[in-house]
């Protein structure tokens, strides 16, 4: 399958609510969905149509609380009793007036602390960084090519309808 041309982001609550719940979007430096098969294995997939708002899954993440934070070997994920946000780049930040960087020395223990903070907003620029917020406190993955170790920055893992965890519904930048 080849890719198509990058779409231009226009925002359109229309076209956004007409793609349901997990809208999904193909483009170099956006996010795509992956999708099951009916009849393939389970880690078969194939690409999703194009959507206007590449923000729309971080919608997913409002109101919820962070339940775990999680370092797996040389990447980081926020879990969310369902969710999960892994930055695959080195992710940085600020809770309250401090801020921080990952690896860098304490930022690990730093890290700890959003765990029972919940989210009440976000930020995307497919070209520069991925951003969850926490009233005060502030969770960043650097999404520009320069921070990238590979050639993706951030996924999302969202839930299916019973809200537990759903590898079939994952957003990549």
């Amino acid at each position: 399958m080849t890719a198509p041309a990058r779409p231009t982001f226009v925002p359109s609550p229309a076209a956004a609510s007409s793609q349901g719940t997990w809208p999904g979007l193909l483009a170099p430096g956006g996010w795509i969905q992956l999708v099951g098969i009916l009849g393939r294995g389970p880690w078969q997939y194939e690409l999703v149509e194009t959507v206007d708002n590449s923000g729309a899954p971080l919608r997913l993440l409002l109101g919820r609380e962070v339940s775990d934070v999680c370092f797996v070997r040389d990447y980081v994920e926020l879990h969310f009793d369902g969710p999960v946000l892994r930055a695959l780049s080195d992710p940085f930040g600020l809770y309250g007036c401090l801020g921080w960087r990952f690896p860098a020395r304490g930022a690990p223990a730093i890290m700890r602390y959003y765990v029972g903070k919940t989210v009440d907003g976000y930020e995307l620029d497919p070209d520069w960084m991925l951003a969850v917020d926490f009233g005060e406190h502030r969770f960043a993955i650097p999404l520009d090519r320069a921070s990238r170790v590979g050639p993706e920055a951030a996924h999302l893992i969202g839930v299916d309808e019973r809200g537990q965890t759903d590898a079939t519904a994952m957003w990549v930048w």
